[in-house]
């Protein structure tokens, strides 16, 4: 599933079930220096979208936490480092 194909209305539906990278996603990876790509979130489990989704990313401490997370996540389930920013 491609964004640009769908409606926003569909769109909003597809980023609410973590199909497609939500906005606050988006913000966190802008925080963390971590370019995401399509493919590699659709890879994720969809357990681990959500701690993405649900996991704190403010303080110094939590960037660090969630950026060594998500790391370890896309080369767990990409079988490579995601690109940083």
């Amino acid at each position: 599933m491609k964004p640009k194909d769908l409606s926003p209305e569909e769109q909003r539906a597809a980023e609410d079930a973590l199909i497609l990278l939500p906005r606050s996603i988006r913000d966190k990876l802008d925080k963390v220096a971590i370019k995401l790509h399509l493919a590699e979130w659709q890879a994720l489990p969809m357990p681990d979208r959500g701690w993405l989704r649900d996991s704190p990313c403010e303080s110094d401490e939590e960037i660090e936490a969630y950026r060594d997370h998500l790391t370890a996540l896309v080369e767990t389930h990409c079988g490579k480092s995601p690109d940083r920013l």
